[in-house]
């Protein structure tokens, strides 16, 4: 005759299975995880290299450099503002203003960003500031219009955004750094203590 299981054997085999379980559940987890995070990296550093890409080939067309201009009102100064002055296509002999400035997050509005209150609090959003048909010795600006160049930019105290070199020849370098919480992580783009560095020689520059 047969014997069938007894209870405190289907008991065992009911733990290892769930002791099993959970592992496979905490491996499966792990691994999902670790792919959210790569996804969320590639997707911040793709998202750097276009705003690098556009800044280096609008600051190429830069005639001068306004150390310390007023745009809305606002002083715009290195390192935390560069305030530039390109030519005009649409008016001869005038200039075009190209702010960039370094903002809190939270100080911008809503209309601007994806609603996220640690990035509010942790992170710089980089909008510039456009205007034409300006003096091309001009200082102060009204009325230039804000866009979103770069969010998630690095507020740490210590990363200068823009360095102004005037001799030998005007130079421009830019220096980024992103960062966001994915879960409980924060992730930093290129990565922590490090900095996607822009250098740009101006081709107009007097």
């Amino acid at each position: 005759m047969k014997r069938g299981f007894t209870l405190l054997e289907i008991l065992i085999a009911l733990a290892v299975l769930a002791i099993f379980t959970t592992a496979l559940l905490a491996f499966t987890q792990g691994t999902l995880g670790a792919n959210r995070l790569a996804r969320r990296q590639a997707q911040l550093l793709e998202e750097l290299k276009d705003a690098a890409g556009y800044l280096s080939d609008t600051l190429q067309e830069v005639k001068a450099v306004v150390p310390s201009a007023s745009v809305n009102g606002q002083n715009c100064a290195a390192p935390k503002c560069l305030a530039a002055l390109v030519p005009d296509p649409d008016n001869a002999g005038k200039c075009a203003l190209r702010a960039y400035r370094l903002e809190e997050r939270v100080q911008v509005g809503d209309d601007y960003k994806v609603p996220d209150p640690w990035a509010d609090a942790n992170t710089y959003m980089l909008r510039e500031y456009r205007l034409g048909n300006q003096a091309c010795d001009a200082t102060s600006f009204g009325n230039a219009q804000p866009s979103v160049v770069l969010d998630l930019v690095d507020n740490d105290p210590g990363l200068a955004f823009v360095q102004v070199q005037t001799t030998p020849r005007l130079a421009l370098t830019l220096n980024l750094r992103l960062k966001a919480k994915e879960g409980s992580r924060i992730i930093y783009v290129p990565g922590q203590g490090q900095v996607y560095r822009v250098r740009i020689y101006p081709r107009n520059a007097l």
